[in-house]
């Protein structure tokens, strides 16, 4: 009997709608100052030529910043049109189409980073401590986990900023709103691209604030140790990129 495919959650979808835009318009300012805040983090401590998962890893551009750094670097996201950007950008490097609350590679890292407050993307408390033991088990002794969350000040100060991009061939806008009863924020993305004619294309993205103590205690129980929380304005970042935004470490012991 053949092997069913296993679908990934429908959630996903929206991240495909979301691609072209994020390749080609968005982030820029954030890729400019994640490896250098990596650095200050916990990167030198690697040896060169060490292999790092970049979980959630979008278009690849932090992917391609790691290899021009020496660092074996691969990615997992769970997007294929995020993916097609990401091979594009870095042939020839490991890219795993997979979803961070359930996946299970071969390979073993001495790293793995999430940035751009990926994680607030899982919506359960109980689905990011997936992610934690997903990352704990793919780890080798001694391994870094990084990675960089959105505190609830992001959310009441920043999210409901709109932000628009105007071109001769594209028209973007966003509006964030949050919800603090819930703890959920949602970026609804209105985008026209013109080709023959103009398309239009509706989608939104939903994160979740996910509280320091939760974070904390969801890392412990994957078994990870020397957990700490750095603002992110600590590793140099600046503008509303440091907002409300905080980078953990943690490592897995040595057996």
């Amino acid at each position: 009997m053949a092997k069913r495919k296993r679908l990934l959650p429908a959630r996903n979808r929206e991240y495909d709608r979301f691609a072209w835009l994020y390749a080609h318009h968005w982030g820029s300012d954030f890729h400019a100052e994640a490896l250098p805040a990596l650095r200050r983090l916990f990167l030198d401590r690697l040896t060169p030529q060490s292999s790092v998962l970049d979980l959630c890893c979008g278009d690849g551009r932090l992917i391609h910043q790691l290899i021009q750094a020496g660092y074996r670097a691969a990615g997992l996201d769970s997007s294929e049109k995020m993916l097609a950007y990401a091979r594009r950008r870095n042939p020839g490097a490991k890219l795993i189409l997979g979803d961070a609350r359930d996946f299970h590679p071969r390979m073993r890292f001495d790293a793995v980073i999430s940035t751009f407050d990926s994680l607030n993307h899982i919506l359960r408390q109980d689905e990011l401590r997936s992610v934690f033991r997903n990352v704990h088990a793919c780890l080798k002794p001694g391994g870094y986990f990084a990675f960089d969350l959105n505190r609830e000040e992001a959310y009441l100060n920043l999210w409901t900023i709109p932000w628009f991009k105007v071109t001769d061939t594209m028209v973007a806008v966003a509006q964030g709103s949050y919800d603090p009863e819930i703890g959920i924020a949602i970026c609804e993305i209105a985008q026209l691209r013109r080709g023959s004619a103009w398309k239009r294309s509706d989608f939104a993205l939903t994160q979740r604030f996910h509280p320091t103590r939760e974070v904390i205690e969801g890392l412990k129980a994957a078994g990870f140790t020397a957990i700490r929380e750095t603002d992110a304005r600590t590793l140099g970042m600046t503008g509303s990129l440091r907002a409300g935004r905080s980078f953990y470490l943690a490592r897995k012991a040595f057996k």
